[in-house]
């Protein structure tokens, strides 16, 4: 929906859209979202939506606290084009003065620069992950042979890629510069050449994540991160219309069994995906042709990389275990991370998620950890979950 002349602009403005009526818009056919106090109509914008459907997640509600968090300022310019009218705010005063205390929150957030990164931390986070991948490195090399050194380096290999994924984590959610293209390239390093996962792929899961952490379902999907069953199941909020007979409920009865061994293949399982991920078309690597083409060569080096240091190791029952132990370590890791941040906090349904807001979702579906520096270390970060 285009807006026309001055007086089209000044006429639609008047309109009042009631919280009711935009509760009606709430379908990928049918989407509307509001977003500081006017109403937009995206139906068409979300097929091309630069990130995805994800956008019709928040339809038929207030947008403005998943906007904020997901968007530069630039955006904003974009939204004139999608106008339909102002939404009538006829909330308490109490849940006025919510807004305006998370509005300033955020003001003194900026003007303490909370936002901004420091560069030379990051540096040293790079040059700290190589430096836990050299002695691996030199153990393959130096001593083929000796099955407690592999198992040595494959461990402190899988640690590495944890690290990684840690900071590709930071770096593919713009935190370190200004320019999203920059980010972007030193994804690429990062994250398809050092960890071998599509950053593409996984923007596209993990801001999906975020959008709707431990929500059931949408008009564009719920939550991918709780949505593993049959192998594990996170609430029973998640067997909603599913076909208990045809489930393997021994997987599920069991999945405390199940678990550590589940997540020592998870690595594996990300490691296919992205390679899938690069059979989509151009259009959906942000980033185009030139971003797709950066991936598949990341990807193609990482696994050229790995395998020709596996093949320095001449048994080749010590090769797999290595490989295997490496792959394990690496899921196993991140996956602790995954679980402690959101397992056993609050699995909200489409309908309760659109009786809460963004920030008190975030609130209500992930935890903080005690920091120290291990947890500091060993979670890159995510410790500080409910911030993050």
């Amino acid at each position: 929906m285009c807006i026309g002349n001055d007086d089209s602009v000044r006429l639609r403005r008047t309109r009042q859209v009631t919280v009711a009526e935009l509760s009606k818009h709430d379908l990928k056919e049918d989407s509307w979202i509001a977003i500081r106090g006017r109403v937009y109509d995206v139906t068409d914008f979300g097929r091309k939506h630069p990130g995805g459907e994800i956008l019709y997640t928040a339809s038929g509600s207030d947008a403005t606290g998943v906007f904020n968090a997901f968007h530069p300022k630039s955006t904003w310019n974009l939204l004139k084009d999608f106008y339909v009218g102002e939404l009538k705010d006829d909330r308490s005063q109490e849940a006025k003065e919510y807004d305006a205390d998370i509005a300033r929150m955020r003001m003194e957030l900026q003007r303490l620069h909370a936002f901004e990164s420091s560069k030379l931390y990051y540096l040293w986070l790079v040059a700290r992950n190589l430096l836990i991948l050299t002695p691996a490195i030199a153990l393959v090399m130096g001593f083929p042979n000796n099955p407690f050194l592999l198992v040595l380096a494959s461990i402190l290999v899988g640690l590495f890629f944890q690290q990684c994924g840690w900071l590709c984590h930071d770096i593919c959610h713009h935190q370190l510069f200004e320019k999203r293209g920059w980010n972007n390239a030193l994804g690429l390093l990062i994250g398809n050449l050092f960890q071998g996962f599509s950053v593409s792929w996984w923007k596209t899961k993990h801001n999906h994540h975020h959008a709707v952490p431990n929500v059931t379902e949408t008009c564009a999907g719920g939550d991918p991160d709780i949505h593993t069953l049959p192998m594990l199941l996170w609430s029973e909020k998640l067997l909603e219309g599913e076909d208990l007979d045809r489930l393997p409920l021994f997987l599920v009865r069991n999945q405390w069994l199940f678990y550590f061994p589940l997540l020592c293949l998870a690595r594996m399982s990300w490691l296919l995906q992205s390679i899938v991920y690069m059979s989509e078309p151009s259009t959906v690597f942000i980033g185009g042709r030139a971003m797709k083409t950066g991936e598949i060569t990341g990807l193609v080096l990482h696994h050229l990389l790995m395998f020709t240091l596996t093949w320095r190791i001449p048994s080749w029952a010590l090769a797999i275990l290595f490989y295997c132990c490496a792959q394990a370590t690496g899921g196993l890791l991140i996956g602790i991370v995954f679980t402690v941040g959101h397992n056993a906090m609050e699995v909200l349904t489409a309908d309760e998620m659109k009786m809460t807001d963004f920030v008190r979702l975030q609130l209500r579906t992930t935890r903080n950890v005690t920091p120290s520096w291990f947890s500091d270390f060993f979670t890159g970060g995510l410790n500080y979950q409910v911030y993050h």
